[in-house]
């Protein structure tokens, strides 16, 4: 397995696939990391063919068949598919396409009346990238597709996130405030960014959401705001929630990690 820990790497090895190099990548991320539109925006000029969510064994057959006709060396994807493997027909199917041969023998039998203009049997030399959210390694038939793969675990830290986040993000101080606590979190995603923008944008109170999704002491909020708050220890050790040893510990962690605000602050 290769692990990559940034977006700039991971770019990179779905353009290398888009070169028709790679006959199987398996990419494998938490939710909510945005490998599927980095994928899209890097192979989109190859128009490939993509199934998302639930797929049935017949319509995938026949996609591929009709794709297959015009053009043999495709790129299909496999997005967000992990109930795929809960079909033994479509598993069946998946270790077909995902044959190591250059050119692979496709088989579907069935009297379906969906498929009586499609052949029980095809060729076709399709490139097959699958994004999952996780891998359950124990599943032998999964197995056996990893052993065919390039197979890639994607875990960018949260300070890699943010990086990535600032590259199209357009409220700044969502971000700025995300900045602040994505040091004390391992739970950063895209979508964090995405629904507190739409909250800002519909005039409701966005910040409660960032904190809660990042899953963040909250304590660290307090500190934040008490410290914008009073210009002394004195005043913001009695209106912290808790112990007076409490206050410096925290006040310590959260300026550690935050040194330009530490500047600031006395």
């Amino acid at each position: 397995m290769i692990t990559i820990e940034t977006y700039e790497k991971l770019n990179e090895y779905f353009k290398a696939f888009g070169n028709k190099q790679l006959n199987l990548m398996i990419v494998v991320s938490r939710g909510g990391l945005g490998k599927t539109f980095i994928a899209e925006e890097a192979l989109i000029e190859h128009g490939p063919l993509s199934f998302t969510g639930h797929v049935t064994p017949m319509s995938m057959y026949k996609e591929i068949f009709i794709r297959t006709r015009e053009e043999k060396d495709f790129i299909l994807i496999f997005d967000d598919v992990d109930t795929l493997f809960n079909n033994k027909t479509n598993v069946a199917l998946l270790k077909q396409i995902c044959d190591t041969r250059e050119e692979k023998t496709i088989k579907y039998n069935t009297s379906s009346p969906m498929l009586k203009a499609v052949p029980s049997e095809f060729e076709t030399s399709c490139k097959v990238l699958m994004l999952m959210n996780s891998l359950e390694s124990e599943d032998k038939d999964m197995q056996a597709l990893m052993t065919r793969a390039h197979l890639i675990s994607f875990v960018p830290s949260d300070i890699e996130i943010l990086r990535h986040l600032k590259t199209f993000g357009r409220e700044k101080d969502i971000l700025e405030f995300i900045n602040i606590y994505a040091p004390f979190s391992k739970k950063l995603n895209l979508r964090i960014y995405r629904r507190a923008e739409e909250l800002k944008l519909a005039g409701l109170e966005w910040k409660p959401i960032v904190i809660s999704e990042l899953d963040v002491d909250k304590r660290l909020f307090e500190i934040n705001f008490l410290l914008t708050k009073y210009k002394s220890d004195t005043d913001r050790e009695k209106n912290f929630s808790e112990s007076r040893s409490n206050y410096y510990r925290f006040k310590k962690l959260f300026l550690a990690k935050n040194p330009i605000l530490a500047k600031n602050i006395k």
